[in-house]
């Protein structure tokens, strides 16, 4: 006998559930795949914002220190170079460490005239490649010093940059 004339034929079984389901197993995995995605970069944009918020919210206690000794704010410098006179109240110590750690790349600096209007003084940051990964960034960083709005408030972002204004308090 030859081989082809002793095998069996396979039978073949519908399946036990309907189509409908199969197709709903699918989408549901999908979805759950495309929402884990999603959150992972809501994620990641959280824990970026968290090194953002924090140069903000170590330079403003020494800033605001000054002016409250002086009686003025200082003139406009960039962080990496802050003047001699605010050595006395920490700025470099405070503020260093948290500028090593920013996520976006940019540049940071004190402007006694702020883009809020004349004579309000702000903390700027200026991303180096202003793109929608940036912005979504210091929006979560919006949300977490003031009212989550980039257009009003304390701190204000635009596609180029973000002032946290600050006051005298």
């Amino acid at each position: 006998m030859a081989d082809s004339e002793t095998k069996v034929p396979t039978i073949l079984l519908a399946p036990t559930s309907p189509l409908w389901y199969h197709a709903a197993m699918w989408a549901v995995g999908g979805l759950s795949l495309g929402l884990l995605i999603a959150f992972g970069f809501v994620l990641r944009d959280h824990f970026q914002a968290d090194s953002m918020a924090l140069v903000y919210r170590d330079a403003r206690a020494p800033l605001i220190q000054y002016h409250l000794e002086k009686g003025a704010w200082p003139a406009k410098f960039d962080f990496r170079v802050p003047p001699a006179d605010l050595a006395a109240f920490g700025f470099a110590k405070a503020v260093q460490p948290a500028l090593d750690k920013a996520s976006v790349n940019g540049t940071w600096s004190f402007t006694p005239d702020s883009p809020a209007g004349k004579g309000i003084p702000a903390v700027v940051f200026t991303p180096s490649t202003p793109d929608t990964s940036a912005l979504r960034i210091l929006l979560v960083v919006d949300g977490r010093l003031d009212d989550g709005d980039g257009a009003k408030g304390i701190f204000r972002v635009s596609e180029t940059e973000a002032a946290f204004t600050l006051k005298a308090e």
